[in-house]
């Protein structure tokens, strides 16, 4: 009889090491989720800053995303708006060809970041209204309503963007 009493007990506390052993592998598990988790939102809110948008200081770039997000608006943006986008940011801006095409590519990844800079208006074009002249202002305008309608008449979108650029930049 006391055989069985002693494997009872040695049953039970085996049993009670092996509840205890998984409860602590649990809470060690939830504590790493916590670690990662507090990572995580350390690198997200890094990356905020990171958005293309965030740090323009060059008008050109403000222009370029302006420009490209027009294009756009149509959907894929065409050989033929491209042509025609490189064209008034080698002429407007007095660009060469190379750098056309480099304010080109960052128009196109910094709409790629945030989607539509509808939303971002006054964001992007804060360093337009900083350094440019009212005749910049003005041209960056007729640009933007030039660039709307390469593939036709302008857009609902597209119209609205472009008064959003005329009221931030005319009427600021």
């Amino acid at each position: 009889m006391h055989i069985i009493i002693a494997i009872l007990g040695a049953l039970a506390a085996a049993f009670w090491a092996f509840t205890h052993f998984m409860n602590a592998a649990n809470q060690g598990r939830e504590t790493v989720r916590d670690v990662g988790g507090v990572i995580r939102r350390g690198q997200w809110n890094r990356r905020v800053d990171k958005r293309l948008i965030e740090n323009l200081s060059d008008p050109r770039e403000a222009a370029a995303v302006l420009l490209y997000q027009i294009a756009a608006y149509d959907g894929h943006v065409t050989d033929r708006q491209y042509q025609s986008i490189v064209a008034e940011m080698r002429e407007v801006f007095e660009a060469d060809e190379e750098t056309a095409e480099g304010l080109y590519a960052f128009g196109r990844m910094a709409v790629g970041e945030i989607n539509d800079a509808g939303n971002s208006v006054r964001k992007i074009l804060r360093p337009v209204t900083e350094i440019c002249t009212p005749a910049e202002k003005r041209e960056l305008v007729e640009v933007l309503e030039r660039t709307a309608e390469i593939e036709g008449p302008p857009s609902d979108v597209q119209r609205r963007l472009i008064l959003e650029a005329r009221r931030v930049l005319l009427d600021a």
